[in-house]
């Protein structure tokens, strides 16, 4: 199969994916609804015409033609008719009718509002009100709203727990591949010249297909256990014991310490002001390792699980100011930060440079697309937990609002009127859709005109 073909393949398991991953956002709302009783008319992957539709009982699933998102219709999102009025936004329901008092709000506020009352009159009018999810107790509301993040982080946390403690991550194992004659003084071209000492491990009796199984005693699955031990030793023998024709071996080595290049993330040897290489003093004895999938322990993935939730909460937070630098980027002649947020497309991409690389077998690239696929779980969690409507942690932000004023209300012993009328707020619902989707539209355009790789 050749690359352009990978390629595209990489890019349709992925979106399949982002399609799983919507399908369990939405899952992770429905199902608690229904189990506290709540209408759900609708389950949609996806948003615009409907391709495909059918009926299940009381609810309609389906999917979309534009596979950006999804939603679940649960009746009774807003309460039947808003009873507060100390702020002069009284508002009186009657089936499907609506009638507003004078309202303080400019007329396109109260129009937006007024339309949203409508149709939410529209919908849950002939519905029992017991059925509307305003009538949960507010904690069930919390957990109905939550259920769609906290599905993406457990199918995000599965994921990673396959792609990193199953399958593994790329690292240097402990099987030699080659061993080097030398100790090169050129340490940028490494080859040898007459005037190089011989290299520890030739000396030692190393020899290509040797399994280091430990060093002075410290046990090796990955070169990485025993590196810190390497530098402590340096020209000091020490005991290596190598695997070789199913027999353990101990040989005798002594590290030396070589000035070894630094490389920039693109492969460039780094240089200081006057053009000379920059280095750092590593330990040496002369082998070449063989790449292996290492499989992290189940500590390390909750480690790196932490580190990819914090990673992601600090990209949201600096959101303002990276959308502000890939405008620049875009538009402009600035460049594009690599590590700053991507689109679907720029997503993408990266799953068909996975699937379409040659330097990477079948399985290092499952594990790549795996954990691709569960940051974008993570990020879908911590992005909806944003306390702004229409996500779902506004929602939840509203339920914790009401919580609070209904104590306040007990304590003051007044009157407790219902549930906050959030249709009060469907101006801002509407202006932080526009947000989102200009964010969206210049992700897309950013991976199209400037893309990271």
């Amino acid at each position: 199969m050749n690359q352009t073909l990978l390629f595209i393949l990489g890019v349709v398991l992925l979106m399949i994916g982002v399609g799983a991953s919507i399908a369990i956002h939405e899952f992770g709302h429905m199902y608690p609804a229904k189990k506290f009783g709540v209408l759900v008319t609708k389950y949609m992957i996806g948003f615009g015409p409907t391709i495909k539709s059918w009926r299940r009982g009381e609810t309609e699933y389906g999917f979309k033609l534009i596979p950006l998102g999804g939603y679940i219709s649960i009746v009774g999102m807003f309460p039947g008719a808003p009873t507060d009025e100390a702020s002069g936004d009284a508002v009186s329901q009657t089936g499907t009718s609506v009638q507003k008092s004078k309202l303080r709000a400019p007329k396109f506020w109260r129009d937006l509002v007024a339309q949203a009352r409508e149709a939410n009159a529209e919908q849950s009018g002939s519905v029992p009100k017991n059925r509307w999810f305003t009538s949960l107790p507010i904690y069930k509301r919390l957990i109905i709203m939550f259920g769609g993040p906290f599905m993406n982080l457990v199918f995000g946390t599965a994921l990673l727990f396959v792609a990193l403690g199953v399958i593994g991550t790329p690292a240097m194992g402990t099987s030699i591949a080659k061993v080097y004659n030398c100790v090169p003084s050129d340490q940028i071209k490494f080859h040898c010249v007459s005037t190089d000492p011989v290299s520890p491990a030739k000396t030692a009796g190393i020899r290509a297909n040797d399994k280091v199984v430990s060093f002075n005693g410290v046990a090796a699955s990955r070169w990485s256990d025993i590196s810190g031990e390497l530098a402590n030793r340096v020209g000091v023998p020490t005991t290596i014991t190598v695997l070789r024709d199913g027999k353990n071996l101990n040989l005798t080595v002594s590290p030396v310490a070589v000035q070894v290049p630094l490389y920039s993330n693109s492969g460039k040897v780094l240089t200081d002001a006057n053009g000379n290489p920059l280095t750092e003093l590593h330990p040496f004895i002369g082998v070449q390792l063989k790449p292996a999938m290492i499989a992290l322990s189940g500590g390390q993935v909750v480690g790196e699980i932490g580190t990819q939730l914090s990673g992601t909460v600090g990209l949201i937070a600096a959101l303002p100011a990276e959308v502000a630098q890939m405008a620049g980027a875009t538009f402009g002649g600035a460049d594009r930060n690599a590590n700053g947020p991507v689109s679907l497309i720029g997503v993408g991409q990266i799953a068909g440079q996975v699937a379409s690389s040659p330097e990477l077998d079948l399985t290092q690239k499952l594990g790549a697309g795996l954990s691709l696929l569960a940051s974008l779980n993570f990020a879908l969690f911590v992005f909806n937990l944003i306390p702004l409507l229409p996500l779902d942690g506004g929602h939840m932000a509203a339920g914790i609002f009401e919580s609070i004023k209904k104590i306040v209300f007990k304590i003051r012993r007044k009157t407790w009127r219902g549930p906050v009328d959030l249709t009060k707020l469907v101006p801002l619902t509407y202006a932080m859709w526009l947000v989102l989707m200009g964010m969206s539209l210049l992700f897309i355009v950013a991976d199209i005109v400037k893309p990271l790789a």
